[in-house]
């Protein structure tokens, strides 16, 4: 792979230009990983709404009406629904884990299985959340793991 860098002050914004013969696996990871890095989300964190930066969450959780937002060292509020999540955020590195989770794959450290077809994951931060066995198949198959 061969990087060229070219800083002009004649260049008013930032931009990307990948050439090559066909668009493969890691073209398509390196345009959701560009993709994501500018995204951001409408989050609640006290009395204050921030922007969050996508790549840093862990995973989404619907609980009861309310939607959290984890991260490594926080844990915020959207007003978003889970569908809603699944719509704006980058395919590639999100997936639906059970009917009230959301994981970002990026951020998967390890995985076991569990009883009743059930996978647990363990995230980069140690923390474990459990796939459901209806998700479970899907899971394996985005990760390549049979």
């Amino acid at each position: 792979m061969k990087i060229e860098i070219d800083i002009d002050e004649k260049f008013t914004d930032l931009g990307v230009r990948i050439t090559a013969s066909d668009l493969t696996p890691d073209i398509e990871r390196i345009i959701s990983i560009l993709r994501m890095m500018d995204m951001q989300i409408p989050v609640r964190w006290d009395d204050e709404t921030i922007l969050l930066d996508v790549d840093k969450i862990l995973y989404i959780e619907a609980v009861e009406r309310n939607t959290f937002i984890y991260t490594k060292d926080n844990t915020y509020e959207s007003a978003l629904k889970l569908y809603e999540f699944e719509q704006q955020l980058p395919e590639k590195d999100f997936i639906r884990i059970s009917k009230q989770s959301i994981l970002n794959l990026r951020k998967v450290k390890s995985l076991k299985t569990d009883i009743n077809r059930k996978i647990r994951v363990t995230l980069l931060n140690g923390e474990q959340i459990v796939v459901s066995r209806m998700y479970a198949e899907n899971l394996r198959k985005r990760l390549g793991i049979k």
